[in-house]
């Protein structure tokens, strides 16, 4: 019997960020969710590795329902990239409309 390969989890981490929203919809999992899609503008580590590099696009989701929140508005908030070397999502707290 052959091991099935097992990813190594990112290590504890917390960034402050700046990012533009570019898609976003509801989790049909669950209605408190909503999942993603933002393009990282500034990132900077409150705590661990930083996981949130500039320029680049990501998946995230958050339980924060915010009216406002909609595709094209730039956001600040902490996130915490959750996964392995083979992907992941960012969860998002503490989300504040910039633009």
């Amino acid at each position: 019997m052959v091991p099935e390969f097992s990813g190594v989890m990112a290590a504890p981490n917390q960034s402050e960020i700046k990012a533009k929203v570019l898609a976003i919809e509801q989790s049909p999992d669950f209605k408190d969710k909503l999942l993603l899609e933002l393009k990282i503008l500034d990132s900077k580590s409150l705590s661990g590795p930083n996981f949130a590099h500039i320029g680049e696009k990501v998946k995230g989701f958050t339980f924060e329902l915010k009216p406002k929140l909609l595709e094209g508005r730039i956001i600040a908030a902490y996130a915490e990239f959750l996964g392995d070397e083979r992907g992941g999502k960012f969860q998002l707290t503490h989300i504040k409309l910039l633009e």
